[in-house]
């Protein structure tokens, strides 16, 4: 090696790029540096290696994985293979950004519920539909063998799913003490788009639209009991509302224990 080439130990590295020495050599390790060795065996670096990781930190402030960044790295530039390449990265991260905004307003949501006083907060809202998958119809669960790809697909959206319960309104008329609900993952039919190209026999249409939603906290015991859903049914009397199609009914906490209560909130199609 030409003794007068500028470079630095690795000790020296480290204080420049602001990378610890451990992460130097992982690196190194996986690609990202072809480090040259003196004669003594120590690391030496020029300051190319410094120039290739602020271009490689580049490629990471755009989301890029570790792998494909240092792939990018050895890549031609400045061509319309890698003006795709941010693109397509531009593309995957708005779909990231969507999802987090769901996950935001999931805990939103979740914030609102743990505050809310005691009592129920009967109201009409306009529902966006909902596309569903059974996992089980009724206490039945071998109809999830028959989709299962299917259900993959809706749990793999998991930002944006619901695992939640449906009950046909017609068992309301029924002589049974409790109702059987069905377990079904939901998306909103919106982000259909979501699912790419899906095999369409598992998948339900719930049609919502005008709904009666509130919000309740029982025992696993108690939510499935008909008296527990007494003040709806009163509600809806007193202000001159039927019950049509199917209700749904999302978890936003379990209690797995058994000791406390779940919290759901019940969305009912009216008219």
């Amino acid at each position: 090696m030409d003794a007068a080439e500028k470079g630095y130990y690795i000790r020296e590295f480290a204080c420049m790029t602001g990378l610890p020495q451990s992460k130097i050599r992982y690196y190194e390790k996986i690609g990202l540096f072809r480090v040259k060795r003196m004669k003594n065996g120590y690391r030496w670096f020029t300051p190319e290696d410094a120039f290739r990781v602020n271009a490689f930190r580049s490629l990471l402030r755009y989301g890029f994985s570790i792998e494909a960044a240092i792939r990018m790295l050895d890549e031609k530039q400045q061509t319309a293979q890698f003006e795709q390449s941010l693109k397509t990265q531009r593309k995957a991260l708005t779909k990231e950004k969507q999802l987090l905004e769901y996950r935001l307003q999931a805990l939103d949501d979740a914030l609102e519920l743990l505050n809310l006083k005691p009592g129920l907060d009967f109201s009409i809202q306009d529902v966006p539909d909902k596309l569903y998958v059974y996992a089980s119809r009724g206490r039945d669960f071998s109809v999830a063998a028959q989709a299962s790809e299917t259900i993959t697909l809706f749990v793999e959206l998991l930002s944006i799913s619901n695992y939640a319960r449906i009950v046909d309104t017609a068992q309301f008329s029924n002589a049974e003490p409790e109702i059987n609900p069905s377990y079904v993952s939901a998306i909103p039919a919106s982000e259909e788009w979501r699912l790419g190209d899906y095999d369409p026999t598992h998948v339900h249409r719930l049609n919502l639209g005008k709904c009666l939603v509130y919000h309740r906290s029982l025992t696993r015991e108690e939510s499935v009991r008909k008296e527990s859903f007494a003040p709806m049914l009163e509600w809806l009397t007193g202000h001159g509302y039927r019950m049509r199609g199917k209700m749904l009914i999302l978890p936003a906490f379990l209690n797995l224990d058994g000791c406390g209560t779940d919290m759901e909130t019940v969305i009912l199609p009216v008219y």
